[in-house]
């Protein structure tokens, strides 16, 4: 058997030899060395690429553990012990108001640069601690909304009139009233307390400070130019266009609106339902109006007029309270003492957070201290009584 395969190797070279006298040989070896230099670059280009996604696999890995420590960092200052951060929060919101009213009155031109600023610094905050705990389609309401169209104003459009006006409208209307439907209140240790005044009072009064403060001034001419020629159309027409406001308002609302009842309400229409997540409507209804009888009549209602009933009165509390915006752009002083109205409300709301909270817990301390005392009291009776026993 060996010597027979032997022999037969021996005449396949042979044959393979008289391979090379055909003419279309050199033809023949020259596909099969093409074909086999193709397959070891399709060999290599597949290790190499094999390689890259190994490569790309272990960033992935890195980056992801990098992450994770820093969630765990943010998630122990945040949540496990807030204690630390807010010590250094509170200092913080104190400066903030001094530096705020330093601004307003020695510094106006830089205002809005430290608005951004401070929006930069508490948003990603706000998102984190919200996405945290399953809140971050809060992120989706009108308020936030506005604070982007207030930045869009000062960084990219600073010369769109309508995109003033409305932005106007909104932070001096909803957003400002805001503050006394959501109970808005400044704790000052608090960061969420904190962000939610800012994100409500911060815009009207940057607002008021590019509309007001820098009132015919070279600098809001140059910078802010929607300003100037807003203020000098309305002082020629003779009062402020409410038809025109609400026209231009309308759709930036409806924009925001559809937005977010595409994104929102219908698409996430499940973890809605099933309390995975929560939005403005399900904490008004439940939280902040849950014993208000109208309310409960209206949320008897088959769906989905609840929702629409929510919405319409939505769009009249805009139109309400931006009816009044007329009077906050023409007065200096009377914007002035409205934004102060705003902020001692926030402040008084605070205040009482402070007293029901803190005096609730004193008082839970000064009970626990005299049933100790009591129960020693009872205790030393009682070995008073076996001793004489």
């Amino acid at each position: 058997m060996h010597e027979q395969s032997t022999a037969e190797r021996s005449f396949t070279n042979i044959f393979g030899l008289l391979d090379l006298l055909d003419p279309q040989a050199p033809e023949e070896f020259k596909k099969r060395y093409l074909a086999i230099q193709e397959a070891k670059q399709k060999i290599s280009d597949t290790l190499r690429e094999k390689k890259q996604d190994l490569k790309l696999d272990e960033l992935k890995i890195k980056v992801l553990d990098k992450l994770n420590k820093l969630d765990d960092k943010l998630s122990d200052v945040f949540f496990k012990r807030p204690g630390k951060f807010e010590k250094f929060f509170y200092p913080f919101t104190l400066l903030n108001i001094f530096t705020i009213g330093f601004l307003m009155g020695h510094k106006p031109e830089i205002f809005h640069i430290y608005y951004t600023i401070l929006f930069f610094l508490l948003i990603p905050i706000r998102a984190y601690t919200y996405y945290k705990t399953n809140n971050h389609y809060f992120l989706a309401d009108l308020c936030y909304y506005v604070n982007g169209m207030c930045l869009l104003f000062i960084w990219a459009f600073p010369n769109n009139i309508s995109l003033y006006l409305s932005t106007f409208a909104l932070t001096f209307g909803t957003l400002s009233w805001a503050v006394i439907t959501w109970k808005n209140s400044l704790v000052t240790h608090s960061v969420d307390k904190v962000t939610s005044c800012f994100i409500h009072i911060m815009p009207p009064l940057t607002i008021h400070v590019i509309t007001h403060v820098l009132d015919d001034t070279d600098f809001q001419r140059e910078r802010f130019p929607a300003v100037y020629l807003s203020k000098a159309n309305i002082t020629n027409n003779g009062g402020w266009p409410l038809k025109t406001n609400i026209f231009y308002t309308s759709l930036y609302y409806l924009l925001w609106q559809c937005s977010y009842h595409y994104f929102i309400t219908i698409r996430q229409s499940t973890k809605i339902q099933s309390g995975e997540r929560m939005t403005s409507f399900e904490y008004l209804t439940k939280h902040t109006f849950k014993n208000t009888p109208i309310l409960s009549t209206l949320l008897d209602l088959p769906d989905p007029y609840p929702m629409l009933l929510y919405i319409l009165f939505q769009y009249l509390y805009q139109l309400i309270t931006m009816s009044l915006c007329g009077i906050w752009f023409a007065d200096s002083h009377a914007a002035s003492i409205f934004l102060l109205s705003i902020f001692l409300v926030a402040s008084y709301n605070g205040a009482t957070y402070y007293i029901d909270y803190y005096g609730d817990q004193g008082l839970r301390k000064e009970i626990k201290k005299l049933q100790l005392e009591i129960r020693n009291i009872q205790g030393s009776d009682i070995e008073e009584d076996e001793a004489v026993r």
